[in-house]
């Protein structure tokens, strides 16, 4: 067990807490400096803020399967018993921000190009770990790989989020994307006892929220956009604000909402909602204009079941409860389902998926060290068949 805790211990003490993850990027740089049959590359973002590539090259041509880890972490709040960025290990558990989500995948992904390198391993294609910035918010770092043409030669991923829940290890083979938006109302002050010489957003905003609600229950409902499964398109408002005082008509008001897909009624359709409803509106000078700020956006993904990297992964773990299940949240699989038309992903990770953010967040080190040898067996299985 020792000799995978290393590298772990380390990546725990980087606080790449929604930054930093240049200073992890270079870390892992170095790991692979001594070996001439790796390339890595640093590819920024943000100042500051770096993804990576590490490439390992077979003896012969073949595919190219690739693990993909998040660097950045989320914050640590208050009531830790154990000091989150100071890695401690007590009863086969290491306690720390990030352990779950999700560095202990991450140096799984690392440990399984070391030992390969080490050990000599012969297999064909190549085998790359890719470390990405900004998942937590935004997902930017995965985007900027997939747009920039970085990964166009992976032919399969692997994403080691924290998937193990109710007694089974998850993989993860569909996601419904999720749309971040503002819309914000512009209208005209006036004294509230003169309300006829204004133009109050809130109220707009009402008429719009109630409208476009309506019209997304509708979709949610609707047989022909329901996904088997993921289920239906559902829209969110949840943050309104606006208003100068008791007394005067609001000029402004901004209401938020969320908005989760799936592939029957997309982003793309979704949006094209709101917009419609949006110019509706705007066409009536006697209401607030209103506008549209997009924050996020993230499109359903949904891969096959029983792809070849899928079935490679459940040969290679016969003593886990391996099943194929839908994630009705979001993560980079939203991003790499992109990558070409034939990508096979898989989200499949060592930890508790409930420990994921949460105060002292730990990961069972017995299964992270599990999830080593079944990357390596899973890699070896899809590249030489």
């Amino acid at each position: 067990m020792d000799k995978y805790i290393e590298i772990l211990k380390r990546l725990i003490e980087f606080k790449s807490v929604n930054d930093g993850e240049k200073e992890v990027a270079e870390y892992i740089e170095g790991l692979f400096k001594a070996y001439d049959n790796v390339t890595t590359e640093i590819i920024d973002s943000y100042p500051g803020r770096s993804n990576i590539i590490v490439k390992l090259k077979g003896k012969a041509p073949g595919k190219v399967f690739a693990v993909s880890g998040h660097l950045d972490v989320v914050a640590a709040a208050d009531g830790w018993t154990h000091p989150p960025f100071t890695p401690e290990i007590i009863d086969g558990n290491m306690y720390g921000r990030g352990t779950c989500d999700m560095k202990a995948g991450v140096a799984a992904g690392l440990y399984m190009l070391l030992d390969f390198i080490e050990e000599k391993t012969e297999f064909n294609g190549e085998i790359w770990f890719i470390g990405t910035v900004g998942e937590e918010v935004g997902m930017q770092g995965a985007l900027d790989l997939v747009e920039g043409g970085y990964l166009d030669d992976v032919d399969a991923i692997i994403i080691p989020e924290p998937t193990k829940r109710d007694g089974e290890n998850q993989a993860i083979f569909a996601s419904k994307g999720s749309i971040m938006y503002a819309v914000n109302a512009e209208g005209k002050t006036a004294h509230s006892s003169m309300p006829e010489l204004g133009i109050n957003a809130i109220m707009t905003l009402a008429e719009f929220i109630l409208k476009v609600q309506k019209q997304f229950d509708e979709v949610t409902v609707t047989k022909k956009y329901q996904n088997a499964n993921l289920g239906s398109t559902i829209n969110v408002f949840s943050m309104i604000e606006g208003g100068l005082q008791f007394n005067s008509v609001p000029d402004k008001a901004t209401v938020k909402g969320n908005i989760r897909t799936v592939p029957e009624f997309s982003c793309d359709d979704s949006i094209d909602l709101l917009e419609k409803a949006i110019e509706e509106n705007n066409k009536d000078e006697s209401k607030a204009k209103l506008s549209l700020d997009l924050v996020q956006v993230l499109d359903a993904a949904e891969s096959k079941k029983d792809s070849k990297l899928i079935e490679a992964l459940k040969a290679s773990a016969p003593n886990k409860n391996v099943c194929v299940k839908p994630l009705i949240g979001t993560c980079e699989l939203s991003r790499y389902i992109h990558i070409k038309d034939d990508i096979d992903p898989v989200v499949y990770g060592p930890g508790l998926t409930k420990m994921a953010h949460k105060v002292d967040e730990y990961i069972e080190l017995d299964e992270y060290i599990d999830t080593i040898e079944i990357f390596k067996k899973t890699a070896l299985k899809y590249l030489n068949e």
